[in-house]
C-alpha cells in the first residue's frame, strides 16, 4: 500500500467513525494532494466528480441527476432481517392529506393489529422543517421526493431499509426502482407514484386548444378572461419551474439567480393578470369548478374524475396536457422509515404493503388518481378496462420516460435551495 493509499483510508476511516465530515473529509483529501482516485474510496466518481466540481449539496452529498446517480451515506446499520412486527398502540404516517385511501388505513391497522394515525403535512417544504425541528415526533414514516431526500439523509431525519421485509420492491415495481439515480441500490426508499406535471382545465370553460398553442405554458400569460380561476401548484420547485418552461428553459435545477429572479418576476406579473390561487388541491377544484385553469400534477386531474367528481358532473370535460418526454417534469414520490420510528419493522411492512398489486392498483383506481410504478399497471390495460377516459390518457407513464435524459426536479446546492425558496417566499408573499 502507498502512501497515498495509506492516507486516504486514514480519512475514510475517521469518516466511517464519524470524527470527519464529508466535507471536512473531502478538504483533508484535497490538503493532503490527493489525487481523486483517491477520493473515489470515499464513495465512487459520483462523490470525487462532486468533489472536484463544488456541486454537492446538504452534507456534502453529490447532487444526484438522472445521468449521474449517486449512493448515498449510510449512518447506522438497517434494522436486522427476521423481527417480529410490533404491535399495539399507534403507528403514525407523515404524508400529504388524501393521498393514501382510508381501506388501506383501515386494512393495515386490522393486519397488524395497530391503531393508525396520519399527521399532514402541505409541501415537502414544511415536512422536512417539521421532522428537522422535531415538531412533529416519533413518525414511522414518511412521504418524501427525490429533491429533498439527500438532505433528509444528511440530517440523520431517515434510517436505511432493510429490504428483506419489502419483497414487493423487486416483485413488482420498474426495474428503475431497484437503484434509482436519487438513491443507487435503493438503500433508503421505495417508490409510491410517478406523476409528471403540466396543465389541467374545463374544457367548458377554456376556450382555447392549449395543446396546440406553440407555447401552452403561456396560457396562463394570457388568462386575463379567467381570473380568479387560475391556479399554481404550491410547491416551490414546481411553481418556479413552471415560470421557467414558459421562457424556454430547461434546466429545472438552475441556480442562476437572475434567471431565478426572471422566473420570480414572471411568477409575479401573474397577479395582475389572473390572480391565481396557490394549491394542490386541483383534483378538487377543477372538478367542482372553482377552477377553470390549473398548473397541476397529472394524479390530480385523474383523482379529480376517480374520486372527486361531483354528482351529475361530466368527466370528459377535465383535460390534461403535459409536455414530451425531456421538455417537462416528471417525479416520483416514496415513502421512507423514518430515523425516529417506534415502530421500524411494520415501518418496513407498511412501504411492503403499499407495494402489493391489489393494494397498489386499488389506491390508484378507487382513490387517489396517482399512478404507482408498477410493472402490473400498463396504460394498455387501464384504457382497455376503461377506467381511464379517454380525455385523460395523457396522465399515464411508461418505464420508457424515466431514463437519463428525463427532466426531473434534482437535489440542490444549500445556496441553490435558498435561492428557490426565496424566490418563492416572494411569489407568495405577494
Amino acid at each position: 500500500m502507498d502512501h497515498d493509499d495509506w492516507k486516504a483510508r486514514q480519512i475514510l476511516y475517521s469518516l466511517r467513525q464519524g470524527r470527519l465530515s464529508r466535507r471536512e473529509a473531502f478538504t483533508a483529501l484535497r490538503t493532503a494532494g490527493l489525487s481523486l482516485a483517491a477520493l473515489r474510496l470515499l464513495g465512487g466518481s459520483a462523490w470525487a466528480d462532486a468533489a472536484a466540481s463544488g456541486a454537492v449539496g446538504p452534507g456534502g452529498i453529490p447532487l444526484a441527476r438522472p445521468n449521474r446517480p449517486v449512493k448515498l451515506p449510510v449512518f447506522k446499520d438497517p434494522i436486522k432481517s427476521g423481527l417480529k412486527p410490533e404491535t399495539g398502540g399507534t403507528f403514525n404516517i407523515f404524508n400529504y392529506a388524501d393521498y393514501v385511501d382510508k381501506k388501506l388505513l383501515d386494512a393495515f391497522a386490522k393486519k397488524y393489529d395497530v391503531n393508525v394515525q396520519v399527521t399532514t403535512f402541505d409541501s415537502i417544504d414544511q415536512a422536512i422543517t417539521r421532522l428537522a425541528t422535531k415538531a412533529v415526533r416519533n413518525m414511522d414514516v414518511t412521504e418524501i421526493t427525490s429533491n429533498r431526500l439527500a438532505q433528509a439523509v444528511a440530517g440523520k431525519l431517515l434510517q436505511p431499509i432493510n429490504k428483506d421485509y419489502i419483497p414487493n420492491l423487486k416483485k413488482n415495481c420498474w426495474p428503475q426502482f431497484m437503484s434509482p439515480f436519487y438513491d443507487v441500490d435503493a438503500q433508503y426508499t421505495v417508490p409510491y407514484t410517478i406523476y409528471t406535471t403540466g396543465i389541467g382545465w374545463r374544457s367548458d370553460k377554456v376556450s382555447e386548444d392549449i395543446p396546440k398553442l406553440e407555447n401552452p405554458w403561456s396560457i396562463f400569460w394570457n388568462a386575463e378572461k379567467y381570473k380568479g380561476y387560475v391556479s399554481v401548484l404550491d410547491d416551490s420547485r414546481e411553481a418556479i419551474a413552471l415560470a421557467l418552461l414558459y421562457r424556454g428553459e430547461y434546466d429545472i435545477n438552475t441556480e442562476d439567480p437572475k434567471i431565478i429572479d426572471k422566473a420570480l418576476q414572471d411568477l409575479l406579473a401573474l397577479s395582475g393578470i389572473c390572480n391565481p390561487k396557490v394549491n394542490i388541491t386541483g383534483y378538487q377544484t377543477i372538478p367542482e369548478g372553482s377552477c377553470w385553469l390549473g398548473h397541476n400534477w397529472s394524479g390530480n386531474m385523474l383523482s379529480g374524475v376517480l374520486a372527486f367528481m361531483p354528482e351529475g358532473g361530466d368527466p370528459t370535460q377535465i383535460q390534461y396536457w403535459c409536455p414530451p418526454p425531456g421538455k417537462g417534469p416528471i417525479q416520483n414520490d416514496m415513502w421512507a422509515v423514518c430515523t425516529d420510528a417506534k415502530k421500524p419493522v411494520l415501518a418496513h411492512l407498511w412501504l411492503n404493503f403499499l407495494l402489493d398489486e391489489d393494494n397498489a392498483y386499488h389506491n390508484f383506481v378507487d382513490y387517489n388518481g396517482y399512478q404507482p410504478p408498477l410493472t402490473s399497471i400498463t396504460p394498455e390495460r387501464l384504457v382497455d378496462s376503461k377506467l381511464i377516459p379517454p380525455n385523460l390518457q395523457s396522465t399515464i407513464m411508461t418505464p420508457a420516460q424515466l431514463g437519463p435524459d428525463s427532466l426531473q426536479e434534482a437535489a440542490l446546492t444549500n445556496d441553490g435551495l435558498k435561492l428557490w425558496q426565496s424566490a418563492y417566499a416572494r411569489f407568495t408573499g405577494g
